[in-house]
């Protein structure tokens, strides 16, 4: 029996609706983003289960989050190449106050 990462969230345990900002619980793996695969078939993992593979899920977590580009440590503002060049890409310890 293999863990694997849920087809239907990817994943995220959740689903946003785009429209109405909405978040809802994937149903086929309980939001807990991942499945048990046995013989090629899919099934939630039972909530019971959980304590016996919790280091097995954070270590799939981890690495899905890696892939991601996850780092490990959060960017301050100015750090993230999404602001850049915005107001929010300044970093205020750099400008000189200005009356």
């Amino acid at each position: 029996m293999d863990i694997v990462q849920c087809v239907s969230c990817e994943g995220f345990g959740w689903f946003m609706d785009d429209l109405t900002d909405e978040s809802t619980e994937c149903d086929w793996c309980g939001g807990v983003g991942y499945t048990y695969r046995v013989d090629g078939v899919d099934r939630a993992i039972p909530p019971a289960d959980y304590g016996k593979i919790a280091d097995q899920l954070e270590q799939l977590e981890t690495q899905r989050l890696r892939e991601m580009g996850y780092q490990g440590q959060a960017k301050r503002p100015w750090e993230q190449e999404i602001r850049k060049d915005t107001e929010g890409g300044i970093n205020p310890y750099d400008t000189p106050d200005t009356p």
